[in-house]
């Protein structure tokens, strides 16, 4: 494992545009892409972890959006149709677009894989479910940070020592996330309501 590790930190750019590509066959196939993004930190440290892991959350979400809208649609239908409360808020989609698409990534109702395929069977525009995207920075800050406090060696990955200053921000990130997902959850039970109640 560490050597697939080092194969990365070595090749640098290469190493870089393979890593990102990965995340592209993740989203194809709806493999969960978390502990790749936790590895971004590992390999590349925490700041450029962060903005690796989000280009390649952001890539691996574009793929299967346009495969859903085309070639994948009889799985994008399905997709959407197993989670009725993103079924339900399909108008709201239309009119809300990058507020619902943001809203879901960072409430974590919907897995990331699935939920890619389904907004491609929505009328959601593109540059809507682009930009809702971003809220994807989120995930990726949190666990780029978390890699970033492991170090590769020769067995694989060991935890650094921590500090009581590491041990603070682990507790806050825990509590941030956390209330980012009951928040999320929240605001999306609303949109639901307002949506049943104008039908």
């Amino acid at each position: 494992f560490a050597d697939y590790l080092n194969w990365f930190i070595d090749n640098k750019s290469f190493g870089i545009a393979i890593f990102l590509s990965l995340y592209i066959v993740f989203g194809i196939v709806a493999i969960p892409a978390s502990f790749h993004k936790y590895l971004a930190g590992v390999i590349y440290g925490f700041g450029p972890g962060i903005i690796i892991a989000w280009i390649g959350s952001m890539l691996g979400a574009i793929a299967p959006f346009f495969l859903g809208k085309k070639w994948m649609n009889p799985y994008a239908r399905k997709a959407l149709e197993d989670y009725p409360s993103l079924k339900g808020l399909e108008d709201e989609i239309t009119k809300q677009g990058q507020k619902v698409v943001a809203l879901t990534r960072v409430s974590l109702v919907i897995p990331y894989g699935v939920l890619n395929y389904a907004y491609g069977a929505t009328k959601v525009k593109f540059r809507d479910f682009f930009i809702g995207n971003f809220a994807m920075i989120v995930p990726a800050i949190i666990y780029a940070w978390w890699g970033s406090q492991t170090i590769v060696t020769s067995n694989g990955i060991e935890t650094t020592a921590k500090t009581p200053f590491d041990f603070v921000i682990i507790l806050i990130s825990i509590i941030i996330t956390i209330a980012l997902i009951v928040k999320g959850k929240r605001i999306m039970e609303d949109l639901e309501r307002n949506v049943e109640a104008t039908q």
